[in-house]
């Protein structure tokens, strides 16, 4: 697993996480159809290997990404919207 650099801070990245990891619960209870098809051959009902690692993942690009940027929305807008986009890019 790629370690996180924190590039806007602990306290930024630990908030990305948990918004991150909010989306992907969200887009597990989706029906299988409404899913991203990558994501919907990776995961099953439990937490995953490749859940810890898909999070840390898209936490650690989203805070490189933004790194020094204003945010215009609220985070968990920002957050979704950027998961999707990866989800649907793999």
């Amino acid at each position: 697993m790629n370690l996180p650099a924190f590039p806007n801070g602990f306290e930024s990245w630990q908030k990305t996480h948990f918004e991150v990891v909010e989306v992907l619960c969200y887009i597990r209870s989706l029906e299988e159809g409404d899913q991203p098809k990558s994501f919907t051959e990776m995961i099953d009902q439990s937490a995953t290997e490749e859940m810890y690692r898909l999070a840390l993942e898209l936490t650690n690009t989203f805070e490189e990404q933004t790194k020094g940027r204003k945010r215009e929305r609220f985070l968990f807008d920002e957050i979704e919207d950027f998961v999707w986009a990866e989800l649907r890019n793999r």
